[in-house]
């Protein structure tokens, strides 16, 4: 009867992890996300899902020139993309925390340098790097994705599938990368993808492997 029952319930709870457990990036009202390494995102965005592990993304400040003003007829002043750099695990919460901006100069003057701090759900810090990325260019016609990509020093590995001729099955490319040079944050990012991009045949057939049906 437990055995049974664990073969029920087991799924569930991996199932749920792998769907649920991801890390929720958000930005204040005042700042947006541009691009980031694990998903590729159309246009800004104040928050996103990402797999836990080692996070690459690409924030700008971008206020109303007036920061109390609901009209916004001032227009709005925006800093440089800036590139954040953190790691977190699955199912954190990380926020960005800018300090109070009240006036027009204020406003101005920390475009030109922002500051900030990233904090989890506990309002504990998160350590973190950035740095200002500078481009040439229109920021309204930026490929914020490239830009990013540019960037990143050494990023995670990319994973490559081709369709198994006559079965319709993703297989992957093996030439394309080397699962002993993952780190265990890339190798579970790797797991969750696979898992998410099957099939429902796939899945299953997966789920009787982990319980060793």
């Amino acid at each position: 009867m437990k055995k049974t029952l664990m073969a029920l319930t087991l799924p569930a709870l991996l199932v749920a992890q792998v769907a649920w457990a991801d890390v929720m990036v958000k930005m204040p009202s005042n700042f947006e996300i541009l691009a980031t390494e694990q998903v590729r995102i159309k246009r800004a965005t104040k928050q996103v899902a990402l797999p836990e592990g080692d996070q690459h993304i690409l924030v700008r400040f971008d206020s109303p020139t007036n920061p109390h003003s609901t009209a916004q007829s001032l227009g709005f002043v925006s800093s440089k993309p800036i590139l954040v750099s953190f790691t977190a695990k699955d199912g954190e919460v990380v926020s960005l925390v800018p300090p109070r901006i009240d006036t027009q100069q204020e406003v101005k003057t920390f475009a030109r340098q922002p500051t900030f701090k990233l904090v989890d759900a506990n309002g504990d810090a998160v350590e973190h790097e950035s740095s200002m990325v500078l481009f040439e260019g229109s920021p309204m016609t930026a490929d914020y994705n490239a830009i990013l990509a540019d960037q990143i020093v050494s990023p995670a590995p990319v994973l490559s599938s081709t369709a198994v001729a006559g079965s319709g099955v993703a297989a992957v490319n093996a030439a394309q990368i080397d699962v002993n040079n993952l780190t265990p944050q890339q190798a579970d990012a790797l797991l969750r993808d696979l898992y998410k991009n099957a099939d429902e045949k796939r899945r299953k057939d997966f789920m009787r492997w982990a319980l060793g049906l």
